[in-house]
């Protein structure tokens, strides 16, 4: 299929039933794939201010799972990639860069394969400031530690690889997500993906699960720290399997866990969401992604290529806020904390979690801007007939599903939240629309920027297909 054909077609349904791929290798390929993998902890401290949610009533006052980053390194023949998945919101580019340093000069692998992507949990700490306490002396201190940490999993990942035999294959789950913006008609991808690398004639070393759904299933009162179902996912996995499971959550800007409390006239509350209700949503995640791998059969060899192409988008403004401003609010909060004025106290928590969110994504975006456009990527990675495609930032559901219609790939999975905090990437006929997803700071780019992006992923697939 050319790119012409499927242009404009960002609209589309996945709905078969579960899929298991068995790949008849060609002869010519060749490649023994090795494969390595790790897990560190990254639960930061108690007292932390928790991010996702401008609303949060304070910052966190306990743990209910561990966080983690967790590594796979894969290599066949001269060529090699990387990938890390945090259980966090987002991974901040100074952490994409020294972990792709570290990659580099430690364990062989060229920047460009390395791809850093979060769950994008609401349940953890504020790794992007959007929140109403303190703390700062928290945040900075626990995201200076994470490159150590991170680079630490992927070293450990690249020491430990070993031959391995490679199964892939794709379910479904109906019923788990909504639309939050067009809840009874707009696009979902429920799609369960799942690549799993196991020792020859051994147990799986390392999983990958791709499935695009928010990580909101515990809203804003919630305030133990937690991987959401994300965390539920990869656990469960690694009970049912063995080895290490990676989470890579899709494009899913626009779409909501559609648990048993959640109200439709109020599909963006998140407030009666439960870790009964995060449990079983990544519990069924997870058996659906073991189910499809159970019945796939082994690939032996196959070639690793990497692909990574420069994509420049259009900014718009994001609106002026002083640090002094944000002062005087603070100091009115510490005043209406002080009379016990409960609803005064909530809307001025609100203002300054959005003002301190708005004076972090300016300063993000400080030598970034030229002639108002802004420098991001678009990734792609083959491993034999599965393809995982990064984009920067939170792309809508649409993006996703236009680059697996066109994918040469027998599964293409889709890993949101990539390389770069760039925020939503809405679509031309959602900037149209309006609402919260396509309102800065929440989004600071112009219309065109998920063709832009679409289309760089199509080429990169073509090129690593060809």
């Amino acid at each position: 299929m050319e790119a012409a054909e499927v242009q404009g077609k960002l609209l589309v349904s996945e709905s078969s039933s579960a899929l298991a791929f068995n790949v008849n290798t060609s002869p010519h390929w060749k490649h023994v794939i090795k494969a390595g993998s790790s897990r560190r902890v990254i639960t930061p401290p108690l007292g932390v201010p928790m991010g996702g949610y401008a609303g949060r009533p304070g910052p966190a006052v306990g743990v209910h799972d561990d966080l983690h980053v967790r590594a796979l390194v894969v290599k066949s023949g001269d060529d090699a990639c990387a990938v890390l998945s945090f259980e966090l919101l987002y991974v901040t580019r100074d952490v994409v860069r020294e972990v792709r340093k570290t990659a580099e000069e430690e364990a062989g692998i060229p920047a460009d394969a390395v791809t850093v992507a979060a769950v994008h949990t609401h349940s953890g700490p504020s790794v992007m400031g959007l929140h109403a306490e303190g703390r700062e002396d928290l945040l900075e201190t626990y995201a200076a530690s994470l490159p150590d940490i991170a680079s630490s999993a992927l070293v450990d990942a690249a020491q430990s690889l070993t031959e391995v035999s490679l199964r892939f294959g794709k379910g479904i789950i109906d019923g788990r997500t909504v639309n939050r913006r067009k809840p009874y008609s707009g696009p979902l991808d429920n799609a369960v993906a799942a690549l799993c690398f196991e020792r020859r004639g051994g147990s799986p070393i390392a999983t990958v699960v791709n499935f695009a759904c928010h990580a909101v299933v515990l809203g804003h009162n919630n305030l133990l720290i937690s991987a959401d179902y994300p965390g539920y996912v990869s656990r469960t996995v690694e009970e049912l399997l063995g080895g290490v499971c990676l989470f890579l959550n899709g494009a899913c800007g626009e779409v909501n866990p559609l648990t048993p409390g959640t109200v439709i006239e109020r599909v963006y509350d998140r407030s009666m969401g439960t870790f009964r209700d995060a449990e079983e949503m990544g519990m069924s995640v997870a058996c659906e992604a073991t189910k499809a791998l159970l019945r796939a059969g082994c690939v032996k060899d196959a070639v690793v290529k990497v692909g990574r192409e420069a994509v420049r988008l259009k900014v718009r403004s994001v609106p002026e806020v002083q640090a002094s401003d944000m002062e005087g609010i603070k100091e009115e909060l510490v005043r209406a904390e002080t009379a016990g004025d409960k609803a005064r106290v909530e809307q001025l928590r609100l203002k300054v979690a959005l003002m301190r969110w708005l004076l972090n994504v300016r300063k993000g975006l400080e030598g970034r801007v030229c002639d108002g456009f802004l420098a991001t990527e678009v990734q792609a990675i083959r491993i034999g007939d599965v393809a995982i495609v990064s984009f920067p930032g939170e792309p809508f559901v649409e993006l996703g599903l236009a680059v697996k219609q066109f994918s040469p790939a027998a599964l293409t999975i889709i890993a949101g939240y990539a390389n770069d905090p760039i925020g939503y990437v809405p679509t031309d006929e959602a900037f149209d629309e309006g609402g919260y997803e396509v309102t800065p700071p929440a989004c600071i780019l112009e219309k065109g920027a998920a063709r832009a992006l679409v289309e760089a992923a199509w080429r990169l697939l073509l090129k690593l297909y060809e």
